[in-house]
C-alpha cells in the first residue's frame, strides 16, 4: 500500500485505498461548475456584441471622416485649371468659377525691399561699435522708424542679432552675405509690396563705424513693388494697370486665384487661363460617396441578418440601436435634402431642379435576393446626363453648405445672409407685416424676428432659424409678406452631421449601448468571481473529507491486514 497526502496543498497519490479520488474531486467540480461556465459562455456573447459595436461605430467615423472631406462646394465641385505658359502664371479656382478662358498680360511682380550696405567689414567677427557705450542702429520700415541698441564692443554678427531679436521688430530680416573678400549687412522686408519699403536711417543713427556712421551708404537692391497685371484687356489704358502688394492674386475674376511666377517675354505677352469643370474628380467623390455608404451598410446588414436556412440569427440581429443606424443612413439617403425645395416649373418657377438622390440615379437596390439588396446603386447613363446639364444642381445636392435661398408668396423680399455654424440647414415660415412704410412686426420659424427698419431688414433670434437675415426690399404702405427662407446642406453634409451624432461617446446610440453592455459584463464578472470563490472553497472541502476518507481506509486495511495475519498463525498453531 502506498499512500500520499498532503494535507496544506490536498493532494492524492499512489492512492492506498485503489479508490480514484483525484478524478472523483476533479468530475465533481466539474459538475459543480456548469452555472460558472453558463455565466462565462453569457460574458462571451456580450463581449462579442462589444466588439460587433466598435465595429459598427469605427466603420461610422471612417465614413465621417471620408464626407467631411466633399462637404462643401469647394471640395467637391471640381475645377480644372489649364495655363498657357505655367512659367510666367498659374491658377487654382473653387466652385464658383465659371468654365471660359481669360487673358492675362503680367506687367511686374511684387516684390520685397532689400538693402546692403556699400562699405565692406573684414570679418563676421570685426567690432562694428568701437566705443566704450551702447549706440544706435536706425531704420525705416513701411514709414515707421525703429531704433537697436548695439551693445560696446559688439561685431557685425552681434548686430544682425540685434536685429532680428527686437521685439519691436516688425518684418525685417538682417543677414550676412560676402563677396569673398569682404563681409557685408543685408536687411530685407519680409512683405511684398511698394508700402513696404526699407532704409537706413541716418538721422537717428549713432553708430560711429565707418560701414553704418552718418556719411554711410545703403544700397537698395531690390526696390519693393507692387505685382501689376492685365485681365482680359483691363484696365484698357495702355499705363494701367491691377495692383497687388502680393504675387498670389484672389480678387480680380470670381472663382480664380492667380498665382504670378515671372514676366517671362519683355514685352509681356498675354497668357491664357482657361478653366473647364473636371467631370471626372466630380463623379469620382459620388463614387465615393457611394461606395462608402455601402460599406457601413454591408457591415450592418452581416451583423443584423438572419439565415433562414440554418435558423440562426447573427450577433446583432434585432438589435435596436443599430437598427437606427441602418433606419438613419437609409433615411437620409432617400429622402429630399434639407433646405431643398421640389422643383416647380411656374409661372413663375422655384425650388431646386434637383432635390434627391434618386433624380441622379443613386437608388437603393430593392430586388429581393440579390446580393446588393439594400446598397446604393448608380445608373451611370442618368447620373452622366444630369452631370452634364445641371453641374451645380448635382454639387449642392452633394455638398451645399450654408447655401440660402427664398420662396415668395407674397410681398417682396430676399435671402441676405445667416450665420455658420449657428443657423442651422432648413425651411422656415416668413411673415412680416409693414405699416405706414415700416416694418411693424415680423416672424420667422414661427418666432418674432428682430426687425431693423434702417437696414430693412429682418432676423430671426431663436430656434434652429436663429441666424438668419432677411432683406425686405420694398415697403409698400399697409402691406403683408410671407413664402419661406431656407438653408440647403447637402448630402454629405447632412449625413456626416448625423454620423457625429450618432458617434458622440456620450449621447451616441451605440455608445451608450456599449457602456450598458460593459456594466452587465462587470456584474457577470462579479458573479464568476463568486462562483469561482464557491468552487475553491468547495474543491478544498471536498479534498479535506477525501483525505480523511483515504486514511481512515489505510487504518481499516492495515487493520485487516493485522487480523488477517494474527488468523493465519493461529491456524498455523492449532494444526
Amino acid at each position: 500500500m502506498s499512500t500520499d497526502v498532503n494535507v496544506g496543498s490536498i493532494t492524492f497519490t499512489g492512492l492506498g485505498s485503489g479508490t480514484d479520488f483525484e478524478s472523483m474531486v476533479t468530475k465533481l467540480i466539474e459538475v459543480e461548475s456548469y452555472h460558472k461556465k453558463q455565466m462565462e459562455a453569457w460574458k462571451s456573447e456580450w463581449q462579442t456584441k462589444i466588439e460587433a459595436l466598435k465595429e459598427i461605430n469605427t466603420a461610422m467615423l471612417s465614413l465621417k471622416s471620408t464626407l467631411e472631406k466633399m462637404d462643401s462646394m469647394s471640395e467637391f465641385l471640381k475645377k480644372g485649371v489649364a495655363s498657357s505658359d505655367a512659367s510666367v502664371l498659374t491658377a487654382s479656382a473653387d466652385a464658383t468659377a465659371e468654365s471660359g478662358s481669360h487673358s492675362i498680360v503680367v506687367n511686374q511682380l511684387a516684390t520685397n525691399a532689400v538693402i546692403t550696405n556699400t562699405t565692406g567689414l573684414a570679418s563676421k567677427a570685426e567690432k562694428v561699435n568701437t566705443t566704450t557705450s551702447s549706440q544706435i542702429f536706425a531704420y525705416t520700415y513701411k514709414g515707421k522708424d525703429y531704433e537697436v541698441s548695439v551693445g560696446a564692443g559688439a561685431s557685425l554678427e552681434q548686430l544682425v542679432n540685434a536685429i532680428n531679436s527686437d521685439p519691436a521688430n516688425a518684418g525685417v530680416r538682417a543677414s550676412i552675405i560676402t563677396d569673398g573678400s569682404q563681409y557685408y549687412l543685408q536687411m530685407r522686408g519680409l512683405e511684398l509690396g511698394s508700402a513696404a519699403s526699407l532704409s537706413f536711417n541716418t538721422a537717428k543713427s549713432t553708430m560711429t563705424h565707418p560701414a553704418f556712421d552718418e556719411g554711410s551708404d545703403f544700397a537698395l537692391t531690390q526696390a519693393a513693388q507692387n505685382s501689376q497685371i492685365k485681365v482680359d484687356g483691363w484696365p484698357t489704358a495702355s499705363d494701367a494697370w491691377i495692383e497687388s502688394n502680393s504675387n498670389t492674386i484672389t480678387d480680380v475674376v470670381q472663382g480664380l486665384t492667380f498665382n504670378l511666377k515671372s514676366l517671362g517675354n519683355n514685352p509681356p505677352a498675354a497668357v491664357t487661363i482657361s478653366v473647364d469643370t473636371d467631370f471626372d474628380a466630380i463623379k469620382e467623390n459620388i463614387s465615393t460617396f457611394v461606395e462608402n455608404v455601402n460599406s457601413l451598410r454591408t457591415l450592418v446588414k452581416n451583423l443584423t441578418k438572419y439565415d433562414k436556412t440554418l435558423n440562426k440569427a447573427s450577433v446583432m440581429t434585432g438589435n435596436y440601436a443599430v437598427q437606427l443606424v441602418d433606419s438613419r443612413l437609409k433615411q437620409v439617403t432617400a429622402e429630399i435634402g434639407q433646405g431643398f425645395l421640389r422643383y416647380s416649373p411656374g409661372p413663375p418657377p422655384s425650388g431646386d431642379k434637383l432635390s434627391s438622390l434618386s433624380q441622379i440615379g443613386i437608388l437603393t437596390d430593392a430586388d429581393e435576393g440579390s446580393l446588393t439588396q439594400g446598397l446604393l446603386a448608380i445608373d451611370d447613363e442618368i447620373l452622366d446626363d444630369i452631370l452634364r446639364r445641371e453641374t451645380t444642381a448635382v454639387a449642392e445636392l452633394f455638398a451645399a453648405s450654408n447655401i440660402g435661398g427664398e420662396k415668395v408668396d407674397s410681398g417682396n423680399f430676399s435671402y441676405y445672409s445667416s450665420v455658420a455654424g449657428v443657423t442651422k440647414a432648413g425651411v422656415y415660415d416668413v411673415k412680416y407685416t409693414v405699416s405706414g412704410g415700416a416694418i411693424s412686426s415680423a416672424f420667422i420659424n414661427g418666432k418674432a424676428a428682430n426687425v431693423d427698419n434702417e437696414k430693412g431688414t429682418i432676423t430671426s433670434m431663436d430656434g434652429d432659424s436663429r441666424g438668419i437675415v432677411i432683406q425686405i426690399n420694398d415697403f409698400p404702405a399697409d402691406s403683408t409678406g410671407k413664402g419661406v427662407v431656407r438653408i440647403k446642406q447637402g448630402k454629405a453634409g447632412e449625413l456626416a452631421a448625423v454620423l457625429k451624432d450618432m458617434t458622440n461617446s456620450e449621447t451616441g446610440a451605440l455608445n451608450i449601448l456599449e457602456d450598458n453592455y460593459t456594466d452587465i459584463i462587470k456584474s457577470i464578472d462579479k458573479k464568476i468571481s463568486y462562483e469561482e470563490q464557491r468552487l475553491a472553497l468547495m474543491e478544498t472541502n471536498m479534498r479535506l473529507k477525501f483525505a480523511r476518507l483515504e486514511a481512515l481506509l489505510g487504518e481499516y486495511e492495515n487493520l485487516s491486514t493485522s487480523m488477517k495475519s494474527q488468523i493465519s498463525q493461529l491456524s498455523s498453531s492449532s494444526s
